[in-house]
């Protein structure tokens, strides 16, 4: 893959954590743009990869292209697996 699994976990969880934040569910969606946003430059070309993992799992989904772009959104029905996702590790650092 040529990324540390490390990083790759953390470009996921950032993914997740970005959509989770707008609530990007049924009626909202962000923008790829707004997902590599935060990203460090030399990972950015990693998102892509990242997205379409998370779309395999069925975890993300593709909302639609709009005038600005490709848009994606969470799927409600994987809600306990996304919340453990965005969770994950925070409790633990306290």
């Amino acid at each position: 893959m040529g990324i540390a699994e490390g990083d790759y976990q953390r470009i996921r969880k950032n993914i997740v954590k970005k959509l989770y934040s707008v609530k990007a569910f049924s009626k909202g969606h962000l923008l790829f743009e707004r997902l590599q946003h935060g990203i460090p430059s030399h990972l950015a070309g990693f998102v892509k990869d990242a997205l379409k993992d998370l779309i395999k799992e069925g975890t993300v989904l593709y909302y639609g292209k709009t005038k600005y772009g490709d848009a994606f959104q969470l799927n409600i029905k994987k809600l306990k697996e996304i919340e453990e996702i965005v969770f994950k590790g925070e409790v633990d650092e306290e």
